[in-house]
C-alpha cells in the first residue's frame, strides 16, 4: 500500500455537508459525482496531500444508507492507494483477510476499488484504490 488515498464520511445530506466542510476547510469541494452502482453521491475535498470523500445514499438499500441507519453519520471507511489492486487482493486473501469484492469495480474519482470486510480489520472498513 502506498498511502492513505482518502477517508470516506457517510452523510445524510451532501449539500448541507458540503457547506459545512467548505466552511471547515475554507475551500470548495473539487468534484461531485454519482456512483449509480453503489447508490451514492460523492463529494471530494483535497486537503494538502489528503482527500475527504463525503457520501450520501441515493438508494435506501445502499451500504451508505444501511450504515447511517445503523450507526448514524460519521467515518465510513479509510481508503488506501495501491499500485496493483488485483495483486493486493490476492496478497490480502493469502493473509486471511475477507475481501468483499474480489473483482475490482469502478468507484468514484476514477478509481478501481475493492473492500476488505471490517470483521477482519478490527472493525474498520478498508477500501483499496487504484487509479484507472
Amino acid at each position: 500500500m502506498k498511502k492513505i488515498e482518502h477517508i470516506g464520511i457517510a452523510v445524510k445530506d451532501i449539500e448541507k455537508s458540503n457547506e459545512l466542510f467548505t466552511s471547515l476547510f475554507n475551500k470548495e469541494s473539487y468534484k461531485m459525482e454519482e456512483v449509480l452502482t453503489e447508490g451514492v453521491k460523492a463529494s471530494f475535498f483535497q486537503i494538502g496531500t489528503n482527500k475527504i470523500e463525503l457520501l450520501e445514499a441515493t438508494n435506501p438499500n445502499s451500504s451508505i444508507a444501511k450504515f447511517i441507519e445503523k450507526k448514524g453519520e460519521g467515518i465510513h471507511h479509510i481508503a488506501f492507494a495501491v499500485e496493483n489492486i488485483v495483486d493486493e487482493i490476492a496478497r490480502l486473501k493469502k493473509e486471511g483477510f475477507h475481501i468483499l469484492n474480489e473483482t475490482p469495480k469502478k468507484g468514484a474519482d476514477n478509481k478501481l476499488v475493492a473492500f476488505i470486510h471490517p470483521k477482519t480489520t478490527n472493525g474498520v472498513l478498508i477500501e483499496l484504490c487504484q487509479d484507472i
